[in-house]
């Protein structure tokens, strides 16, 4: 049997948002084929919880650099589903040529089927990010390797029905 994840009322909230980042993502203008079908396969996923879906690995999200000689900064927000987990990472790195650089880890959203938890990201100011980041042309990052067989699922949707 296929475990779940003990999820609360805001995990859904969380999952909305990565739901929601994800069907933007597919309609930004960077996004290439194999972008789409990864993020397909976190859709799906996403769709299944408190489920887990065996073969699932897909991170997703939004980079944002800004860099000239002087000064660098990168800043992101990614998404990831496992069948083992769901995460939100926020964070980045800046450099300045005369001081150095010095990476920034912001509170996340982590969740695993043991049960694990740490939920420190205020979800309302997540949102505003993700809008802030697409404003400022940050660029899609997908990275898929999942192994999901839809054929193992077909039972369990005749028995949805």
């Amino acid at each position: 049997m296929i475990p779940n994840f003990e999820l609360l009322d805001e995990d859904f909230e969380a999952i909305a948002i990565a739901g929601n980042v994800a069907h933007s993502l597919l309609r930004h203008p960077a996004i290439t084929p194999r972008q789409v079908i990864g993020l397909g396969n976190a859709l799906f996923a996403l769709g299944r919880l408190p489920r887990s879906t065996p073969g699932v690995q897909v991170d997703f999200g939004l980079v944002w650099r800004d860099d000239d000689e002087e000064f660098s900064e990168m800043r992101f927000i990614t998404f990831r589903i496992s069948e083992e987990d769901f995460e939100i990472s926020r964070g980045g790195s800046v450099y300045d040529r005369r001081v150095g650089s010095d990476t920034i880890s912001q509170p996340g959203w982590h969740i695993e089927i043991g049960g694990y938890r740490c939920t420190e990201c205020e979800l309302y100011q997540l949102e505003n990010e993700v809008c802030e980041f697409i404003n400022l042309g940050a660029n899609p990052s997908v990275t898929c390797e999942s192994t999901i067989n839809l054929d193992d699922f077909e039972e369990e949707a005749e028995a949805e029905k």
